[in-house]
């Protein structure tokens, strides 16, 4: 379990957009058991934003959202029904 927590810990010393970059670039570099959970919880967070719509602007939600998309899309091929999930809800939402 410490292991799979160190793989999803961001480094705090880097900028936000550095730390965005990296989870998109090691995301196809950790164990199974890893992406999986990365996986869930970027369906989780963009369910959360979509359904809640934190105090963001329009613009900071869709960066965000295209964030998520592309880490999403560094891990497809890991878990087919969370993958399945995450597609129908950007499906349903209104463009």
């Amino acid at each position: 379990v410490a292991q799979i927590v160190l793989e999803l810990t961001d480094d705090p010393s880097l900028s936000e957009s550095a730390r965005r970059r990296a989870q998109i670039d090691k995301a196809r570099h950790m164990s199974p058991a890893a992406q999986v959970i990365k996986l869930a919880d970027k369906l989780a967070n963009i369910r959360d934003v979509l359904r809640y719509q934190p105090d963001w602007t329009v613009e900071e939600r869709r960066a965000y959202i295209a964030w998520g998309v592309e880490v999403v899309d560094a891990l497809r091929g890991i878990n087919p029904l969370l993958e399945m999930a995450f597609d129908e809800l950007l499906a349903n939402q209104p463009k």
